[in-house]
C-alpha cells in the first residue's frame, strides 16, 4: 500500500479523495490508502478524510505519494516541496509555467529516484475520444497552433 496525501481540496482534489475512498475493483486505486488532505483553507475534515498540514504530510512517514490538485502557478512549489521530501508525486497538468521549470523538476525527481506523473485529464474524457476518432486516418494538411497561456520574459 501506498500513503497518499491530497494537496488542494477545490474541484480536481475533491473527485481525487472520492475517487481514493471508493477504488473500482482490480484497479490500481486499490494499493493506494489515503493519509489525509492539505488545504490551505481550515476544514478540519472533508468527507470523513481529515486534514493534515503541509508539514505533516511532508516529514510523514506514511505519505509515499502526494496529489497535486492546486491552482497552476502553485504547481512548481509543491511538487519541488514533495519531491525534496522524497515523495512520489502526481500532478493535474501542467506540471509548470515555464519549460524551465518544468525540466528542473524532471530532473529533481530523476535525481530523487522518485515518479513525477503530469496527469491531464481532458484526455481521458469523452469529448477527446469523440474527437481522436473524427481524426483517425486523416492527414493534417495545414493548420495553426493558438497558444493561450500566459506569456512570462523568463520564459524560453
Amino acid at each position: 500500500m501506498f500513503g497518499v496525501v491530497v494537496v488542494g481540496i477545490g474541484i480536481a482534489g475533491s473527485v481525487r479523495i472520492r475517487d481514493l475512498l471508493n477504488p473500482l475493483p482490480s484497479s490500481p486505486s486499490e494499493s493506494l490508502k489515503l493519509q489525509g488532505f492539505v488545504s490551505r483553507r481550515e476544514l478540519g475534515e472533508c468527507n470523513g478524510v481529515q486534514q493534515v498540514s503541509l508539514k505533516e504530510a511532508l516529514q510523514s512517514n506514511k505519505v509515499d505519494v502526494a496529489f497535486i490538485c492546486t491552482d497552476n502557478q502553485n504547481h512548481e512549489q509543491s511538487i519541488r516541496s514533495f519531491l525534496e521530501a522524497g515523495k512520489h508525486v502526481l500532478v493535474e497538468y501542467p506540471l509548470a509555467l515555464s519549460a524551465q521549470a518544468a525540466h528542473e523538476l524532471w530532473q529533481l525527481a530523476e535525481q530523487k529516484g522518485k515518479v513525477l506523473h503530469v496527469e491531464h485529464i481532458e484526455l481521458l474524457t469523452e469529448e477527446f475520444k469523440q474527437l481522436k476518432k473524427e481524426v483517425d486516418g486523416k492527414e493534417l494538411v495545414e493548420g495553426v497552433l493558438h497558444f493561450t497561456g500566459e506569456q512570462r520574459e523568463n520564459a524560453t
